[in-house]
């Protein structure tokens, strides 16, 4: 069977195993973030598969394509109603960094997660894929993709009490 270049190429995106990716936050090591404070978002696990570029060249129906696919951009689901578009893999956060909002990617919640805290909430990273191709005797084009993963965050809130001495 003969296939059009599109075809083919359509054909080679969808063996593609293509990855959700690891997130990566500043409420990880704690396990909790709180009211105000800066939630960093990154992309943990910068592989070909997870992020990008991931190439692939095969020969179907005759045509050989070339396809090379990478992720566009990430929206995140912050799990309160607020979605965070990120062009980016987004910065790893380092302690030194204090309480400064990410040069990337990041986000701020305005309210504790459900049950004063206890609950999390739900963040989903949806990666949104280019994947640009390429075939022998002249084609190409773009077909899109997504991949998505899933995490928790869990928000407090700081309380400061004053004390007379």
């Amino acid at each position: 069977m003969t296939l059009t270049p599109a075809q083919a190429a359509a054909a080679l995106v969808k063996t593609f195993n293509l990855e959700g990716v690891a997130i990566g936050s500043t409420t990880k090591a704690s396990g909790k973030g709180a009211v105000g404070l800066p939630v960093w978002l990154w992309v943990e696990n910068q592989t070909p598969l997870s992020f990008g570029p991931y190439v692939q060249s095969a020969t179907l129906g005759g045509v050989t394509v070339t396809a090379t696919a990478k992720v566009a951009n990430i929206a995140y689901s912050m799990g309160d109603g607020q979605t965070v578009v990120c062009a980016n893999a987004g910065t790893p956060y380092v302690k030194g960094y204090g309480n400064t909002d990410s040069p990337t990617c990041g986000h701020r919640y305005s309210q504790m997660s459900p049950g004063d805290g206890a609950q999390p909430y739900g963040v989903t990273a949806m990666s949104n894929w280019e994947v640009v191709w390429t075939s022998t005797g002249g084609g190409g084009g773009v077909i899109g993709t997504t991949t998505q993963s899933q995490t928790q965050i869990r928000v407090g809130e700081l309380q400061t009490v004053n004390v007379n001495p």
